[in-house]
């Protein structure tokens, strides 16, 4: 797991911004982060850059719990970037500005000339190396923030509002680039966003902020899916590389070749090894995490793809699930939502 918080809180001036239980967020995924102005997105990307501290709770990143001491942060923050809604440049030519980070961290002369030239070809810089990056357009301007973070090779990317302010063209290239780096190289991103087209676009996984806690309603379980084809009186849709789900023909009406759907992960049912249902939707996966959370287990399952599962106590002591135990589960027609 790339991060984890638990019991997380960050107040100021006596009023909570923040109030997470608990958060995870898996590595080489993309990650949309909304909620209104004033949730607690910024605030948030700001903790998983350790740029601050929380005032209560822990942040584990790799496995590993973040501790707040200078050499430990320095080593943290250089594996991940936090590319800032307002970014602000130095005063010189674009090149200078991308090139920094590689000095600091007593990059070769020639290596650094060879990654600010990649970073800019990729961002679509390449000819404006000499600009002065204070006249530059508002989309070049987010393009060359970009720049400066990429050229750096983050393993962990947070991008605050990438597209906001910039016109439908350098959107375009903006969504481009994360996608690029996702897809080819595995960079864990975190972006939040107002525009819900760039979450169903971009996002492995939506978390939700409501006055700086996750709803409830929608903040996992959510994936990209494929249509496949179609079967009697409803549709198989891929999900990952493998997982094929069916959807009720009725219930998906105008579907577009690619599209998202959330599981409910209070619907998932568990079966019994000689339960006979009736359910489409017949699962088998590893059960790889469970933990408490207040009155409820959630429980974390390796299908092909992972998806969380929210269970009742009671219901989880009937199940007697374990970890590791490969176990039958089904997705009931109510459990999920097309988005």
């Amino acid at each position: 797991m790339l991060y984890e918080l638990s019991r997380l809180t960050r107040i100021f001036k006596e009023r909570t911004i923040l109030d997470l239980e608990h958060l995870s967020i898996e590595k080489g995924k993309i990650y949309a982060l909304t909620g209104a102005n004033g949730a607690g997105k910024s605030t948030l990307l700001t903790l998983l850059a350790f740029l601050d501290q929380p005032t209560s709770g822990e942040i584990r990143f790799c496995g590993e719990r973040v501790r707040y001491g200078r050499q430990q942060l320095l080593h943290a923050r250089r594996r991940v970037v936090l590319v800032d809604q307002y970014p602000i440049h130095f005063t010189g030519p674009v090149w200078k500005n991308v090139e920094f980070g590689l000095k600091v961290r007593g990059i070769s002369k020639k290596l650094r000339q060879k990654r600010v030239e990649e970073v800019l070809e990729r961002v679509g810089l390449e000819n404006f190396p000499q600009a002065d990056a204070h006249k530059l357009s508002g989309g070049e301007s987010k393009r060359l923030a970009l720049a400066r973070a990429l050229v750096v090779e983050p393993e962990v990317l947070l991008c605050d509002e990438p597209t906001a302010n910039v016109d439908a063209e350098n959107q375009e290239i903006i969504l481009n680039i994360l996608e690029g780096i996702n897809r080819e190289q595995q960079t864990s991103i975190v972006v939040a966003t107002h525009y819900l087209s760039q979450t169903r676009r971009l996002a492995h996984h939506v978390l939700v902020l409501e006055h700086g806690s996750l709803s409830e309603t929608m903040n996992e379980n959510i994936f990209k899916c494929e249509r496949i084809h179609k079967e009697e009186d409803f549709l198989v849709c891929r999900v990952g590389k493998e997982v094929d789900i069916r959807l009720a023909c009725n219930q998906v009406q105008g579907l577009e070749q690619h599209c998202r759907i959330h599981i409910d992960p209070k619907s998932i049912k568990f079966l019994a090894r000689d339960a006979q249902t009736q359910e489409k939707n017949i699962l088998t996966g590893h059960i790889v995490q469970i933990e408490q959370d207040q009155d409820f287990v959630r429980c974390t399952i390796d299908c092909g793809i992972r998806l969380h599962a929210v269970l009742t106590m009671d219901a989880y002591l009937q199940q007697q699930l374990m970890i590791g135990e490969k176990r039958v589960f089904c997705l009931p027609d109510t459990s999920i939502l097309l988005l």
